[in-house]
């Protein structure tokens, strides 16, 4: 072999060297070329969480099989070129899901836990003739076609349902005729303690001289036994156990919510909060005509209208703590997490995400869904899924399923229809509704 022969092979290995390290070198950095781009990148993976189980995963062309196990109950699907795939979740007897999901370089994309809802829910009926309904997870307490209101089967004082007490084992209602408030006790044959009269009667035993009546009510926060009562002259604690009365602050006040260990109210001017266990009372802002207030559940946020307007304070910071949401709010609800507030006006659902999940539903801090509903529900117009990723939404007659991610397509599932007033009772994940004037049971 003479010397221009082993020069040329010599080359020839040198060109196949190149070209084998141009890919080599990027394969063992776990970057792949890409024929669509022309370049290496590096590839990511999805991973799927669905209830129930047993469903079919298709990712554009691919189709994976999401099975349950002791170890693990999700889908990962690796090895994806990253751009944007439509993924497709179905299972037998029931609605499917359908998303288009942004796969990113050298990173799982993870999303919310996808829930199926039933092509038809099996309804368990419990009352005919029912107007209304007030359930727990002990008791049903629920409105006949007279407007009498029941446990079970049995009627019991009052007029109207207002909350449940001492851990829901008792009713707290109201008495239209009678102007009395009541506390219901089931165990005891549906006993009723008047509030009015026992109120009236440790105001006599302290000499406190208060004649006005009872403006607002709230359950204690923290003590199941204790009432918060507000008069147009002071703020009280009630103890119905143990019968016992104290004054929290002198002055016309409005009672607005009860967290956590601190209650909060109003006057003409602020909002104020007062700390159970440090029996103190802060300002907590001055602001005029406050109409209505929500907590989150951790007591990070406060939300307010006042004027048409809705805004949301963050306690957790000293500066730049109040943020404007939005004008015409009819209804707003924190999310069971504290990481969302939903928003209702009009015919539209509008979602902050105020927590640190949103890379969840592919937004930015403060970001934001809306959506459109038509004909949505005046009264409730929604209620949050315990898992605060969805929503239940009355639109028309029709009981839907709302996904928080208005990313497209919109997954808004049907989960009954011809329906008058409904309930999601997260404790036990159930829904009550009412339809042809009867109450169902509809269990997930």
């Amino acid at each position: 072999m003479n010397l221009k022969i082993r020069r040329l092979i010599f080359y020839a290995l040198i060109v196949i060297f190149l070209i084998l390290a141009f890919f080599i070198v990027p394969y063992s950095n776990g970057l792949r070329f890409d024929f669509n781009t022309l370049s290496f990148v590096g590839l990511g993976g999805l991973y799927l969480n669905v209830e129930p189980t047993e469903a079919l995963a298709q990712i554009d062309k691919l189709s994976f099989e999401i099975k349950s196990s002791f170890i693990k109950s999700g889908l990962l699907i690796a090895n994806l070129f990253p751009k944007t795939y439509h993924v497709s979740i179905q299972k037998d007897g029931y609605q499917s899901w359908d998303k288009n999901l942004a796969i990113k370089p050298s990173l799982v994309t993870q999303i919310y836990p996808i829930i199926l809802i039933p092509e038809k829910s099996a309804e368990t009926l419990l009352e005919n003739k029912a107007k209304d309904f007030f359930p727990n997870t002990n008791y049903l307490t629920w409105k006949d076609a007279n407007n009498r209101l029941k446990i079970g089967d049995k009627i019991i004082k009052g007029t109207n349902f207002l909350t449940w007490l001492a851990g829901e084992k008792s009713a707290l209602v109201y008495d239209e005729i009678a102007k009395n408030y009541l506390i219901i006790n089931p165990a005891q044959n549906n006993s009723a303690l008047n509030i009015n009269l026992l109120f009236d009667n440790l105001k006599y035993q302290k000499t406190i001289t208060d004649k006005n009546p009872i403006k607002n009510i709230l359950a204690h926060p923290s003590d199941k036994n204790k009432l918060v009562l507000a008069t147009n002259k002071n703020l009280y604690i009630l103890d119905f156990y143990r019968p016992s009365l104290e004054i929290i602050k002198n002055g016309q006040y409005t009672l607005f919510s009860a967290s956590g260990e601190e209650i909060f109210f109003t006057d003409t001017s602020s909002l104020y909060s007062y700390n159970l266990n440090k029996n103190e009372i802060s300002t907590l802002l001055s602001q005029k005509n406050i109409d209505s207030l929500g907590v989150s559940p951790n007591d990070q946020f406060i939300a307010f209208s006042s004027n048409n307007k809705l805004t949301l304070l963050d306690r957790s910071k000293n500066e730049n703590n109040l943020i404007n949401l939005i004008e015409n709010p009819t209804f707003f609800k924190f999310s069971p997490d504290s990481k969302k507030i939903a928003t209702a006006s009009d015919n539209t659902i509008k979602i902050f995400f105020i927590g640190d999940d949103y890379g969840l539903f592919n937004k930015k801090s403060m970001g934001t869904s809306f959506f459109e509903i038509n004909s949505l529900d005046t009264s409730l117009p929604f209620i949050w899924h315990t898992n605060s990723y969805y929503l239940f939404v009355k639109s028309e007659t029709a009981l839907k399923f709302l996904e928080i991610n208005d990313d497209q397509p919109v997954n808004m599932q049907t989960i009954d229809t011809g329906i008058d007033k409904y309930f999601y009772n997260g404790q036990e994940n159930s829904i009550f509704l009412i339809k042809d004037e009867s109450l169902y049971k509809i269990t997930q």
